[in-house]
């Protein structure tokens, strides 16, 4: 039954089968149609990832992963076959080792966006093949944090982002993040921001071993709110507190600003800073023309 539903899925795909090309390396078939996508570059970068990672592919049985790259926003939104924002380039299903991209013609700073997409989606697939014991109970914000963390994306907008939240004290507690993600866009990049820096932080704590150690324990059959207790010694509740609490440590200077008193303090004490150093610099200007006005010009000179 699962194999039927899936092949109706791909029915959108496969019914013009005849216009798409596949190429494979040993882990990835990448489909595309022909003069559209150099596809060796994309099994390159694949490969090149997917070797990073041995303490996850050493956990997921022997298959391919297939990436399909779709030439217009239109395809890709039908091929994704799931919600999904207009604005998204990317999507990865894990238990069926399928990656759906969007050409990365259409992306800005292509190559670049090309990697970091690549690496999302896959690490998503080796996550999701690692832990599918589990998959279904392990919260959003850690699946997508992971992601980013193993595909080691910089998106410096993230981390303005997350400064933007922190200066005003909005910043969404992970429990809201844990099945879904806001559907705006400004919602969705607070949410990436924040699965992104929750992950990180857990790192630094705790030193990375900690994840793949979590993995193991998923990979067995944990769920992961015991998985997570087990390994870093917290719950989740707790967690959720003491990252929170990080955020104004790691980051005084934005705790500062978001109060209220300080910040228009800060700007009443540069607006009159800006003040005596304009009225100083007027002041010496006077000066020098009462003295020029009281000297005599050489030129007069007998």
């Amino acid at each position: 039954m699962k194999s039927l539903i899936f092949l109706l899925l791909l029915l959108p795909i496969l019914s013009a089968s005849a216009a798409w090309e596949s190429v494979e390396s040993p882990h990835f078939r990448v489909y595309y149609k022909e003069g559209t996508v150099d596809p060796v570059s994309i099994l390159q970068i694949s490969e090149d990832f997917y070797a990073e990672m041995p303490q996850l592919t050493h956990l997921i049985p022997a298959g391919m992963i297939d990436i399909w790259v779709c030439d217009t926003q239109k395809e890709f939104q039908t091929s994704v076959h799931a919600p999904i924002q207009d604005w998204a380039v990317g999507c990865a299903f894990p238990l069926s080792r399928r990656i759906v991209i969007l050409n990365p013609k259409h992306i800005a700073f292509a190559k670049l966006q090309l990697v970091q997409v690549l690496r999302h989606e896959i690490a998503h697939v080796l996550f999701g093949q690692c832990t599918r014991k589990a998959v279904r109970e392990i919260p959003l914000w850690f699946i997508e944090g992971i992601a980013i963390y193993f595909a080691e994306e910089w998106v410096p907008s993230r981390h303005e982002t997350l400064l933007r939240h922190i200066f005003s004290r909005s910043i969404l507690p992970l429990q809201e993040l844990e099945r879904s993600f806001p559907r705006t866009q400004a919602g969705a990049d607070l949410a990436y921001a924040e699965s992104q820096d929750t992950v990180r932080w857990l790192v630094e704590v705790k030193g990375r071993d900690i994840l793949f150690s979590l993995i193991a324990e998923l990979h067995a059959g944990s769920n992961f709110s015991t998985a997570f207790e087990t390994v870093v010694g917290w719950d989740l509740a707790t967690y959720d507190i003491l990252w929170r609490e990080s955020l104004t440590e790691r980051y005084q200077w934005a705790s500062l600003f978001s109060n209220s008193y300080v910040l228009w303090g800060g700007f009443g004490g540069l607006a009159l800073i800006g003040y005596l150093v304009c009225w100083n610099r007027r002041r010496r200007h006077l000066n020098r023309l009462a003295q020029q006005e009281n000297s005599i010009d050489p030129f007069f000179r007998f």
